[in-house]
């Protein structure tokens, strides 16, 4: 829903309590063996110098290793609005953490709603990538901010989009002490090709909850087999 940039930047507009440091040091550590950089400008409402102490505290990196540097940088309390999101223009992606998302329990709390990317809005980006992003946001968009009057969406159509947003809870290997679950990497090609067959209805047999959680398609069946 928002795929880095090769060499670009990378703003990570997090609220409270929705998992900024730890999306911050996942990604560092992911992307610390690549060859190409990228900057990672981390948003908290929290001081630079807290962040740092938190860091050691928990035996993170700080934020730089490898090709991967990271800025702090302090910013207002409270939700990011449209109006707050508007000034990281400049950067290429912005992954945008929200708090509401952490109180349904999806980690990493990454919103496919305001999120965005540059290769997403390029004329040149693979056309099925962007059709497909486009689909997950509207089926999304469904659920959390349902209509205040007229119809409803689809009963079946808002179960879909409570798969995608379990699908995309993802247990992250920086976390690995704390929920004691191995940390799991699904390629790009799968996440697509699954996001499609989700909204496709190909998995409408395979229960909500066997989604949440979890690595690509086969761990999913395995917890609906599971259950």
């Amino acid at each position: 829903m928002c795929p880095l940039v090769r060499g670009g930047t990378v703003a990570i507009a997090g609220e409270l309590r929705a998992g900024t440091t730890v999306v911050m040091e996942e990604l560092v550590r992911r992307l610390s063996g690549g060859s190409a950089g990228v900057s990672l400008f981390t948003l908290a409402p929290w001081t630079p110098v807290s962040i740092a102490d938190t860091l050691k505290q928990d035996g993170f990196s700080e934020g730089t290793m490898g090709p991967v540097q990271t800025f702090y940088f302090r910013s207002e309390e409270g939700a990011w609005t449209p109006e707050r999101l508007a000034g990281l223009a400049g950067v290429d992606v912005v992954i945008r953490l929200s708090a509401e998302l952490a109180g349904r329990g999806i980690h990493p709390t990454v919103d496919p709603l305001t999120s965005r990317s540059r290769l997403l809005e390029a004329q040149s980006h693979d056309r099925g990538h962007v059709e497909l992003a486009a689909r997950i946001r509207t089926a999304i968009g469904a659920l959390l901010v349902p209509p205040s009057d007229g119809p409803q969406a689809d009963p079946l159509a808002l179960e879909r989009a409570e798969k995608l947003l379990r699908f995309f809870a993802q247990p992250f290997y920086v976390a690995e002490p704390y929920t004691k679950r191995p940390g799991a990497t699904v390629g790009l090609a799968e996440s697509l090709r699954v996001c499609r067959e989700i909204l496709d209805g190909v998995h409408d047999a395979v229960p909500v909850k066997a989604f949440y959680f979890t690595g690509g398609m086969d761990a999913v069946l395995a917890n609906a087999a599971a259950r």
